[in-house]
């Protein structure tokens, strides 16, 4: 689990994915060392957005002479506007750090968007290396409609488990910026699924992963085997979810021993003053980038495509002794549609010898239900709620960096 936009100057904006090479299927290499996959030529229609790897040499030659000369950033405006914005949260100043108010809440609007927006917390954290990843987003609105089509089936289901989990919803971003959406995504460095999890790192977290089934790729699985890690590293890092990104991206290990060499060093160990991979340095500033869009996205010239407040996936929990084929057959969906859902499972593969899940349409979901036997309705649950105070607590800790 150690492991997109016309990029400043030179670069062409390909959208998605971490700094890296991403393909998406048929899969391919990718220059990250634990997640992504390589990219195929942009196209007009929704195929994937990519970045050749002489962008991604470009833009590591440009972080690390702009941003990380070996001294802290001055966090200095970079020319960006920065958006008009009403009354709304302020940012607590930070060293290095231009922070911007968030957007106002607007109930009623933009549907689920807006559900999300209410529980970002590092939305207004500013960076001349956030403000540069924002600039060839918002100058590249195409990649934006187009991770929102590519994610519309799997947004609601990913922000209630988050919620749910306690964590920051800024952490949607993360398989935005790791697979664009592509369920079956693999890394040339055997990352994969939604989230790119490796196999060690799934495994500890209760993935199964086997010849015959790999749970990186169960939507269900995968996203609590990532939820469970990424709350794992905000502990290890004491709420501070720019270091926590940064480990999820770099390993747990490589952003402590960054962080006791800055300190050692005398600066203050926070995410802009370490030593770290480039892939890295641009990792954590896309994903507050898009947190930021996401959170205002008028002030920026962005139109976010709309999605509905509701769930689209249910969760049915089928026994162990039920065929694939039965499964797909009883769903009523095309194969294609059943195994975009749920590409952990195949004609061909048998699932664990336990009950497994698949993910639905609601309605599909009710209709396997109740005319398959040996197939529930898993159990509904209900999301974290209003913002309390646990969610606050993460607030104020997630600017330390």
């Amino acid at each position: 689990m150690r492991r997109a936009s016309r990029l400043v100057g030179a670069l062409t904006f390909p959208p998605l994915l971490a700094a890296c090479a991403h393909t998406l299927p048929p899969a391919g290499q990718h220059s990250m060392p634990h997640r992504h996959v390589e990219s195929k030529p942009p196209k007009p229609d929704d195929q994937a957005y990519l970045r050749l790897p002489s962008d991604l040499a470009l833009l590591q030659d440009r972080l690390a002479s702009r941003l990380w000369d070996g001294e802290k950033p001055s966090g200095k405006p970079s020319g960006i506007a920065s958006p008009q914005r009403g009354k709304g949260r302020k940012g607590r100043g930070l060293p290095s750090l231009r922070l911007v108010k968030s957007s106002p809440d607007r109930p009623g609007r933009d549907g689920l968007w807006q559900h999300i927006r209410q529980h970002l917390v590092l939305d207004d954290i500013r960076h001349e290396a956030v403000d540069a990843e924002i600039e060839s987003i918002a100058r590249n609105p195409a990649y934006l409609d187009v991770l929102a089509r590519r994610g519309e089936p799997f947004l609601h289901y990913l922000a209630s488990e988050i919620e749910r989990k306690g964590l920051p919803m800024d952490v949607l971003v993360v398989p935005m910026v790791e697979s664009a959406f592509d369920t079956q995504a693999l890394s040339s460095r055997d990352a994969a699924g939604l989230w790119q999890i490796v196999r060690s790192t799934g495994e500890e977290h209760g993935l199964t992963v086997d010849q015959s089934y790999d749970g990186r790729y169960d939507i269900h699985a995968s996203t609590s085997a990532a939820l469970s890690y990424l709350k794992h590293l905000g502990t290890v890092f004491k709420g501070d979810w720019l270091l926590a990104l940064a480990a999820y991206n770099a390993g747990e290990g490589a952003v402590q021993r960054a962080v006791a060499a800055s300190l050692k060093a005398g600066r203050d160990g926070d995410f802009w003053a370490l030593d770290l991979p480039a892939e890295t340095r641009a990792y954590v500033p896309r994903i507050l980038a898009l947190s930021s869009i996401i959170a205002n996205p008028e002030g920026y010239g962005v139109k976010l495509r709309n999605i509905q407040d509701k769930p689209y996936l249910a969760r049915v929990e089928v026994d162990s002794k039920v065929r694939v084929a039965e499964v797909v057959a009883g769903s009523g969906l095309p194969e294609q549609e059943f195994f975009k859902m749920n590409p952990a499972l195949r004609p061909d593969v048998r699932p664990p010898k336990r009950s497994y899940d698949v993910l639905l349409p609601v309605e599909s979901a009710a209709i396997l239900a109740s005319s398959l036997d040996g197939a529930k309705l898993g159990p509904s649950r209900k999301s974290a709620g209003k913002r309390g105070a646990a969610l606050s607590a993460l607030s104020r800790n997630a600017r330390h960096g």
